[in-house]
């Protein structure tokens, strides 16, 4: 009778169908060998343990190991698949003890057991070598011979505590070359263990370590604290570096606009007005206009360039006549240029309001700033000059602009650069700023990308301000003559000129002389200009924001005293510092007044209140910028040389004439012929091409000479001025004599004209005398000189 096998009994023999078929699918089939039918026959099953022979008692002899015990699995199942018996009961799946030891059950070892080496003559229990155990655990004899099986004993049957042996499977023989086990030999592909002496570790064979190996650590040596150590790299803050502070009593942007464009309307009026009547016409102005009409000629200045200054500025002046339409859209050529320096001074207000804002002061402190740098009458007299510290400036002050609005962007860099550079190349005195500008960018730029920031600004500034000794080396006038071995012939040479400039004593002006002239103009402005730059300098022990701004104004006080010529003008760069520290310096001390009354809007109304002391009292003083006319003597003279000077004389002039006698339409040629013969005195006296080439070095050539106020300065008593002197002695009385303005700055002009010690030749025709040509040889150059008689 057929019995329904139950749920549990066809689970298992579901598992080991499966087990079945999976070992029919994968496992290999080993040929037996001799030495398995051996074990075979002597009940050694396949994969199980070597068991030591039995002595009648129960306990086992030989060197059979006593410390690693077999796995339960190999001791339950017989080779036919069926439980032996054991402690435990029949059919249990409990583990079998070692014969003798009654209730032991036997535990697999995970762990290598080290045993003490036997003593002499007596045996003892040998760890088996790891390379000899595969499968089963093989022993070896203490002779060190080759590995054998323990023999058996014959224990009697069913004794309790008795093991019965499984029948085990042949096992094959193990092949040994040295230290090593052949674990498979093929004809083509061998197989070994690496075996280290001295080593023994009941592992995996095919996983143990040979020792020849080298492990990297997972972290290499002092590498945590080298990574603990360094600087992490942290992208920079999205935080502006220069916020705009937020103020207690919020203001609109619109109302901040509205007050903005309202100061600059104000620089606007206070700079245009009377600004082709005060001050005169000076010389720098009418040879930087000379200078732009040389350019929209062809040539880089109208005689020989001497590289006294980089020629950038009047090509942006070139630029602005050709835009306006000419250079008598606005009268003479002087006036042209002074309507373009009003722009500059308007932007540079603007600038200076928004750098003082950008740095962290208040609305107060940035109108104050623009005020102080506006209305100054300083700033009325020297910034409607066409000068070209006036343009420098601009481009300077825009450069500390980009800067300090960039937070760290190297597109701002870069431009802050390239203005700073334009700077250089309009007037070359801005290069003072390097040092304090580099400290500029290492102040605006965040950690992770200042040293980066600081090399491009400097790269872009070089590279910039080099085009102007290019331009020396590449027309072979870097180095003066003699420098070397080759350069014989005499040319002219940047170095040159600027080791000449640097000699330059103080009979052309000096700083008391300018201080004089200043203080006489605008004393409060003068003496914040020493106060504020030292306050700020304090300050800066805790606001770098206000050191910086010191430092630029101690920067260019080095050049004003460093005991050379200084000039009234030369100010003009210093003036906006001044303001912007002037608003550092008031915005701090009436910071200070607002927290000792605990209310903020005291500050703003302290600042405010001085910035409506300072108006009236600049306006006080700048009466003669609007009401004093001293163009006028110069404008009279330029008018009669039109009306009563030959077109072909040979003309000794001062700059501010020049281009009215050289361009058609000017005021001193009008509709007529121009006069290509009219010269300044500085050029006809130290010129080769014209002292030698044109006259000779003869007085008698030298028709008429107007001198001004400036040029009987610089030419009486000189001997570099002779020939002029000489051509005004031999003159008698001045032909025309022009008067302009009062104290200081006034024009006084006479114009003479040279009796000539041999008169030129007269062709007479019937219908009056007519022209002629008279030519003049000098180093075998043809010099033609007409003249109308």
């Amino acid at each position: 009778m057929t019995t329904k096998p139950t749920q549990e009994q066809a689970g298992q023999e579901q598992q080991a169908a499966k087990t079945s078929g999976l070992l029919q699918r994968y496992a290999t089939p080993i040929p037996p060998t001799p030495a398995d039918v051996e074990n075979q026959r002597r009940g050694v099953r396949p994969g199980g343990p070597v068991y030591p022979a039995g002595n009648g008692n129960g306990q086992g002899t030989g060197n059979a190991p006593s410390s690693v015990a077999p796995s339960p699995t190999s001791l339950n199942r017989a080779p036919g698949g069926t439980m032996i018996p054991g402690q435990g009961g029949p059919g249990n799946g409990m583990p079998m003890p070692y014969a003798g030891q009654q209730g032991m059950p036997i535990q697999p070892v995970n762990r290598v057991q080290t045993q003490m080496p036997p003593m002499q003559g007596q045996p003892g229990p040998q760890m088996p070598e790891a390379g000899n155990r595969t499968g089963g655990l093989l022993r070896r004899n203490v002779s060190g011979g080759p590995p054998s099986l323990p023999p058996l004993g014959p224990g009697p049957q069913g004794q309790q505590g008795q093991m019965v042996p499984p029948s085990l499977p042949p096992q094959p023989e193990l092949q040994r070359e040295g230290n090593n086990v052949i674990l498979h030999r093929s004809e083509h592909f061998i197989l070994r263990t690496a075996y280290r002496p001295g080593f023994q570790r009941l592992t995996n064979i095919l996983r143990r370590p040979t020792g020849n190996t080298t492990m990297l650590p997972k972290v290499m040596p002092g590498q945590r604290a080298h990574v603990a150590e360094s600087d992490t790299k942290m992208m920079p803050s999205v935080a502006p570096i220069n916020p705009i502070k937020k103020q207690q009593v919020p203001v609109p942007l619109w109302l901040e606009a509205a007050v903005i464009v309202l100061g600059l309307l104000v620089s606007l009026i206070a700079h245009a007005y009377n600004i082709f009547n005060f001050p005169r016409y000076e010389l720098d102005e009418g040879t930087y206009m000379s200078g732009a009409w040389a350019i929209l000629h062809g040539m880089i200045t109208p005689y020989a360039y001497g590289y006294g200054h980089p020629p950038l500025a009047w090509i942006q002046i070139a630029g602005w006549i050709q835009l306006t339409g000419g250079f008598f859209t606005f009268g003479d050529a002087v006036n042209s240029g002074r309507v373009f320096m009003v722009a500059y001074a308007v932007g540079s207000a603007l600038l200076v309001y928004l750098i003082v804002r950008r740095l962290g002061a208040s609305r107060s402190a940035g109108l104050l700033a623009m005020v102080v740098f506006s209305l100054s009458p300083i700033s009325l007299t020297y910034q409607r000059q066409v000068l070209l510290d006036n343009v420098g400036t601009f481009w300077f002050l825009l450069s500390v602009y980009l800067m300090v609005v960039g937070n760290s962007r190297l597109l701002f860099v870069v431009c802050s650069a390239l203005a700073f550079g334009v700077a250089i190349l309009s007037k070359e005195i801005f290069v003072l700023f390097i040092p304090v500008m580099i400290y500029a960018i290492w102040l605006h730029t965040t950690k992770f990308q200042r040293k980066f920031a600081m090399v491009a600004f400097i790269y872009t500034v070089i590279a910039v301000g080099s085009g102007f000794v290019l331009m020396a080396t590449l027309k072979g006038e870097l180095l003066p003559q003699g420098w070397l071995p080759w350069d014989k012939h005499s040319h002219l040479s940047l170095i040159g000129t600027y080791l000449q400039q640097a000699v330059r004593g103080t009979n052309q002006g000096s700083l008391a002389s300018s201080w004089t002239t200043w203080a006489h103009a605008d004393l409060v402005l003068m003496i914040c200009s020493v106060a504020t730059l030292a306050f700020n300098l304090v300050m800066g022990w805790w606001n770098r924001k206000q050191l910086l701004v010191a430092l630029m104004g101690i920067s260019f006080w080095v050049l004003l005293v460093r005991g050379g010529v200084v000039l009234a003008f030369y100010i003009i760069p210093l003036i906006p510092l001044v303001a912007i520290n002037v608003a550092f310096a008031v915005n701090t001390i009436m910071g200070w007044l607002g927290n000792l009354v605990r209310f903020d809007l005291i500050r703003t109304l302290l600042v405010l209140g001085v910035v409506a002391a300072i108006v009236p009292y600049d306006l006080i003083h700048a009466q003669p910028e609007f009401t004093q006319n001293f163009t006028a003597a110069q404008t009279q003279a330029i008018a009669w040389v039109r009306a009563n000077v030959p077109h072909n004389d040979f003309v000794v002039v001062n700059d501010w004439m020049y281009v009215d006698l050289h361009q058609p339409g000017g005021m001193g040629v009008g509709d007529g012929a121009t006069y290509p013969f009219a010269n300044v005195y500085f050029n006809v006296a130290t010129d080769p091409s014209i002292y030698s080439a044109i006259l000779a070095k003869n007085w008698d050539r030298i028709d008429y000479v107007v001198e001004d106020s400036q040029m009987q300065a610089d030419i009486q008593g000189k001997t570099q001025f002779g020939i002029i002197n000489d051509a005004i002695s031999h003159s008698g009385q001045p032909v025309a004599h022009f008067q302009s303005g009062t104290g200081p700055g006034s024009v006084d002009i006479k114009i003479y004209q040279v009796i000539h010690k041999f008169a030129p030749p007269v062709v007479m025709t019937p219908h009056g005398p007519s022209p002629i040509t008279v030519v003049f040889v000098s180093n075998n150059d043809v010099i033609e000189h007409k003249r109308f008689i």
